[in-house]
């Protein structure tokens, strides 16, 4: 709809626009940072299981673009990074994401050898 408006003696017409409602934006991108995350109940069977508090810092995982800004190096063999300020994330070749240092165990076979 277009709007007459006089501005220092000249009329211009102004355009009003549809703005969609940003709250509905922000439920997704939530929903989306849990897709990794645990829920309820898996935060108390995580909690119950190895007798400690759920701290999201140390347990939820990372998409890289949520790492931190600066220099690091990056392990060739895994994709893990160490950061120069002393903090490390371990990256699952599975889903592609980083956990920060003392999250969660990784277990990989070293030789790659047979358990049989």
């Amino acid at each position: 709809m277009s709007v007459p408006e006089e501005v220092a003696g000249e009329v211009a017409v102004v355009e009003e626009v549809a703005v969609e409602d940003d709250d509905d934006d922000e439920e997704e991108d939530e929903l989306e940072d849990d897709e990794y995350g645990m829920t309820d109940d898996e935060i108390e069977d995580f909690e119950s299981k190895w007798g400690v508090e759920y701290d999201p810092y140390f347990d939820e995982p990372y998409e890289e673009s949520e790492l931190p800004v600066g220099k690091y190096k990056e392990d060739k063999s895994y994709g893990d990074r160490r950061y120069e300020n002393g903090e490390v994330f371990y990256k699952d070749e599975a889903t592609g994401l980083f956990y920060r240092q003392g999250s969660r165990p990784r277990a990989r076979k070293f030789w790659n050898l047979n358990s049989s």
